[in-house]
């Protein structure tokens, strides 16, 4: 695998703690759809693509958080290879949408400069050409809440992220991410009888 640096793709080792256990780097673009200070990104139907890697644990939650709350006509979606190749992650075709071959070019078009891994999942916002979010956590949060004015009342009714519940959740969260997904050995310690 590799990454970007400074927007040019670069064949490079993934990075290791001094335990030689893979550090994830935290994800880059953190835009907030429908948020007032970011009104670059409003909830609009059509305006958002998902891109997404059927191999990956992350890709997953924004693939079921989107056919949850019905937003498959709302934000379009494609789909990578299920493996990550000396490019990255690949379309098996040119992407209709971008043109694109790999998801690193993605990321280059978002920022000609950008430097780190090109991961998925990726929300990408047609009109500007730019990557809103690349974290899932976020991402499925948007899915959650922000486009509800353009569903049914049944689904818009739907809440994955109730309000009294915020902070297990956000916990749960936490402890999956620094554990099982990013694979902390030590931190399986815990769950010893």
């Amino acid at each position: 695998m590799g990454q970007l640096i400074d927007g040019e793709w670069r064949s490079t080792p993934l990075p290791v703690d001094s335990a030689g256990e893979f550090v994830r780097a935290a994800s880059t673009f953190r835009h907030w759809i429908g948020s007032p200070d970011q009104p670059d990104f409003p909830a609009v139907p059509g305006r958002y693509h998902l891109y997404v890697a059927r191999a990956c644990p992350w890709c997953h939650r924004t693939m079921i958080a989107r056919v949850a709350k019905r937003l498959e006509n709302i934000v379009s979606i494609s789909f990578v290879e299920p493996f990550v190749f000396d490019n990255g992650w690949a379309f098996a075709k040119q992407d209709p949408l971008t043109g694109v071959r790999y998801i690193h070019e993605l990321y280059s078009q978002a920022d000609p400069l950008f430097t780190g891994r090109a991961t998925v999942p990726v929300l990408w916002d047609k009109e500007n050409n730019t990557i809103v979010n690349n974290e899932s956590s976020e991402i499925i949060r948007f899915f959650n809440s922000e486009f509800n004015d353009f569903l049914p009342p049944d689904r818009a009714a739907l809440d994955f992220y109730p309000e009294n519940l915020r902070p297990e959740i956000d916990d749960v969260n936490t402890w999956m991410y620094e554990t099982i997904n990013s694979a902390r050995l030590a931190s399986f310690s815990a769950l010893a009888y």
